[in-house]
């Protein structure tokens, strides 16, 4: 029965957040399906910076259910996916953990399931379309195979083999959608080569054979985009590894974003605890939790256990060739992760396996009933940090229909016409959907990793499209001024503007409270006062737009176009019920 209710709350969890509306969505998880189907990576450049030459098929999910079904509709199935994580952690623990008393047959792998579904990163992303609680389905679903039919693998015969294949397929898929999943579908390989108690001619089998499936199962959800790619830009990984596959249009660059790896070895080793103390160190989202330095010293201190046990010739727990696996599996992801990236999304998989460790860890230091109650503390307490520091998520917008709205003109002769997306401060790419697909786009002053030839190329493509230039860059969205209205509207419900006893009253709470308020007189008939932005933080809207038109019109002119300010126009676009200025400008070449 849990296995149908959790998936299910987790998708009402979902409608309640509201409309994913994350920065990566506004930059390519939007453009990137929409390029993919309508075939604009040999007709934009760069719109979405580097990331929108990402593989797009991981995103066409969310993508086609946002644009059939209705949008809350979208946004529970898509949460209730995200939930069903719990039903895999919850059968690996089933598996994992076969000797436990009756009482807890049934309650153990549940409460440790909800564990991990209570873990920071995987709470940010359920219904979100960043793709990591989505692929991570894909290598628990490795991990469950392998650890329940654990004897079986231990037989060279098909049974195994098609098992193994099988477990592998699963890895390698998630690797094909989200290359960061080489983490733990590696670390998988690794387990399988040091557990178990075959010979080692059987575990070299199982390693050798599941990384052959799982390069199969990359090759399925993967190749594809690879090879359109290369025959693009001759570079399978473009616009990452140049240096490797070097072009004209990118600067010699590895791997994108290496910035939040630990620097040193003091670092190295107690990175569970600067990164819990500081979340910015892994991720720009402040994610609370406390799971990571819990796990990471009950396994320092099981394993110096074990170390001291075995000096003194003393007898310890024997740990199950499964949990052995799990154990071995959570370490060397964590391991390379560590190394390789040290950033918190990409963790899903295997932080959400955390509290079944520390369970198996606790099991082999204490007895049964002392290590159960001191588990049930510490997850308490880590999934209360989480919880209370509020469970952040990626953002979300009230839901609407349509859920990608604009209210643009038109943009004339669209087969000739270039459009040029100058921001150095919001997301632009996800605009590229709203209008037709035959418009060219280009991206300037993105994350995409330029050298002079690629301004070469926006102009190249503008003439030799010979039609209309445009460039839209981003308005001023007064958030201030919003917020102020909905909280005045608020007060307004509520009455307490109706009057001037109810205006003294809030007028006290503003005071008291010393909230960013100023409570004013109303020129509206029904209200003697109104909640208003304070003169010192209100926004010049029309200063503020026209900055950003210089600052847009700077970064065209390094690319060698003119852009007229006379010319400009403000639009609004949203996700759901969200709403943001943009504004639209002629520009033209020398």
């Amino acid at each position: 029965m849990a296995a149908i209710i959790v998936p299910l709350l987790f998708g009402f969890y979902s409608v309640i957040l509201g409309a994913d509306a994350n920065w990566d969505l506004y930059n390519y998880h939007v453009y990137a399906p929409f390029a993919l189907m309508n075939g604009k990576v040999s007709i934009d450049l760069a719109p979405a910076g580097f990331q929108g030459y990402f593989n797009p098929t991981l995103d066409l999910f969310p993508y086609l259910l946002n644009r059939t079904l209705p949008p809350a509709m979208s946004g529970f199935l898509q949460g209730m996916l995200h939930g069903m994580t719990f039903v895999l952690v919850m059968g690996i623990a089933s598996v994992v953990l076969p000797e436990r008393p009756i009482e807890d047959r049934y309650r153990l792998p549940i409460l440790l399931a909800l564990s991990g579904c209570l873990t920071a990163v995987f709470l940010s992303e359920v219904g979100n379309s960043m793709g990591d609680n989505t692929t991570a389905l894909f290598i628990l679903g490795s991990v469950f195979i392998i650890v329940s039919n654990w004897s079986t693998l231990r037989s060279c015969n098909m049974a195994a083999a098609m098992l193994l294949v099988t477990a592998g397929l699963l890895a390698g898929l998630s690797m094909g959608l989200k290359l960061t999943n080489v983490v733990p579908a590696f670390s998988i390989c690794v387990a399988l080569l040091f557990c178990g108690r075959g010979t080692l001619t059987l575990r070299l089998w199982l390693s050798i054979g599941f990384g052959v499936a799982a390069i199969i199962g990359f090759a399925i959800t993967g190749a594809h985009w690879m090879i359109r790619l290369a025959q693009e830009f001759g570079n399978p990984l473009f616009p990452q590894f140049s240096n490797v596959f070097p072009h004209p249009l990118v600067a010699p660059v590895g791997v994108a974003d290496m910035r939040w790896r630990p620097q040193g070895l003091l670092e190295t080793f107690f990175w569970p605890f600067i990164f819990s103390v500081n979340p910015r160190r892994v991720g720009e989202l402040p994610l609370r939790q406390i799971i990571w330095p819990i796990v990471y010293m009950t396994f320092w201190i099981w394993t110096l256990r074990k170390l001291w046990a075995r000096y003194l010739g003393a007898a310890t727990p024997t740990l199950r060739p499964e949990a052995s696996f799990l154990l071995l599996f959570i370490a060397t992801a964590y391991l390379l992760w560590m190394q390789l990236f040290s950033i918190s999304r990409y963790m899903v998989s295997f932080e959400v396996l955390l509290p079944l460790a520390l369970f198996i860890l606790l099991t082999q230091l204490r007895p049964y009933t002392y290590a159960r109650r001191t588990a049930k503390w510490l997850l308490v307490a880590a999934a209360a940090v989480v919880l209370t520091a509020g469970a952040r998520t990626w953002g979300h917008e009230g839901w609407g229909d349509p859920l990608y709205h604009a209210e643009a003109p038109a943009l004339p002769d669209p087969t000739r016409a270039t459009v040029l997306l100058a921001s150095a401060q919001k997301p632009l790419g996800w605009l590229v959907s709203l209008f037709h697909p035959e418009i060219a786009f280009v991206g300037l002053a993105t994350a995409f990793p330029a050298t002079p030839v690629y301004n070469e190329k926006a102009r190249e493509i503008a003439r030799g499209r010979g039609g209309p230039i445009f460039v839209i860059t981003d308005g001023e969205d007064n958030t201030r001024a919003s917020d102020m209205a909905f909280y005045d509207d608020l007060a307004r419900r509520t009455k307490l503007t109706a009057s001037p006893k109810g205006c003294g009253f809030l007028r006290s709470i503003v005071s008291q409270l010393r909230l960013r308020a100023d409570v004013v007189a109303s020129e509206a008939d029904d209200a003697a006062c109104r909640l208003d932005v304070p003169q010192s933080r209100k926004v010049d809207v029309g200063a503020s737009e026209r900055a950003r038109r210089e600052q847009a019109g700077q970064i065209v002119a390094q690319a060698g176009f003119t852009l007229d300010p006379e010319s400009c126009m403000v639009f609004t676009a949203g996700i759901g019920s969200g709403s943001h200025r943009y504004q639209l400008c002629r520009a033209m070449l020398p």
